[in-house]
């Protein structure tokens, strides 16, 4: 008796781990939690409630899945001659003091005059270290999770994957150098973002067209914080890369080729 025991507790034990690993994939799940003997209201439960869960993985799924297969991200900017460029409905000024191309790819060196109460946000990157020179007035930097102000002649870092931001928090314009190592798609993300601020194409902080976004992030390689980064990162690098696919760029050469 002891011998028949052996022979069917795996077979059971495989029974019992389908039972529960079916209802991990929806479809079935649904299927199989109408068939069984549960109470009405724990299927509706799990009917309801799985059901915009399993389509926001299916969409995300699909997504990345497709991405996968298209072109990498061109990060590439034309030989342009203006090497200051300003936004007009922001508060900065751009000057590249060295590009990607001209370091072949080590480094981009970039003269920014941030206007006062000017800055940005908490984000990261994943594609490269920046170190930032205050050159005139006072900035505040933030940094994992440390802020402080940085009087001229100082500097700090913000290596890849560290939360990050930079603001003038005087009344009066102060400069920054910032230097991204290697080179990835900063030129061309604020090439891309002071045009399209420039031509109206924002709404607040998001521009008028998504795609436009979605390009505009995975140029730059930025990611907010918030959401897990094994998430927000494949996400954002495949809708840029579905939205390069779509021929949404063209509408952007006009800003940095």
């Amino acid at each position: 008796m002891d011998n028949m025991n052996t022979i069917f507790e795996p077979a059971a034990n495989k029974v019992r781990l389908w039972k529960w690993t079916s209802l991990v994939f929806y479809p079935i799940g649904v299927v199989r939690i109408w068939k069984g003997n549960h109470r009405l209201w724990v299927r509706l439960l799990y009917t309801l409630v799985g059901l915009p869960l399993f389509l926001l993985i299916f969409i995300y799924l699909a997504i990345t899945g497709f991405a996968f297969f298209l072109p990498p991200l061109d990060m590439s900017v034309g030989n342009r001659t203006d090497r200051t460029i300003v936004n007009s409905g922001g508060n900065y000024k751009s000057t590249f003091l060295k590009t990607g191309n001209e370091t072949s790819g080590a480094y981009e060196l970039i003269q920014v005059e941030v206007e006062p109460h000017g800055g940005n946000g908490w984000h990261y990157h994943k594609s490269f270290d920046e170190y930032f020179t205050v050159l005139k007035g006072t900035a505040q930097v933030g940094n994992g999770e440390k802020e402080y102000r940085i009087e001229k002649g100082g500097n700090a870092v913000a290596h890849k994957g560290a939360l990050h931001y930079f603001s003038n928090p005087t009344d009066s314009t102060i400069l920054l150098l910032v230097k991204a190592m290697p080179a990835r798609g900063l030129e061309k993300s604020i090439r891309v973002a002071y045009g399209l601020a420039n031509d109206g194409q924002f709404e607040g902080e998001i521009t008028k067209n998504p795609w436009h976004m979605a390009l505009l992030l995975g140029y730059s390689g930025t990611y907010l914080p918030g959401i897990p980064g094994f998430i927000q990162e494949p996400l954002v690098n495949a809708l840029a890369q579905i939205a390069q696919w779509k021929g949404e760029d063209k509408d952007l050469e006009k800003y940095y080729r």
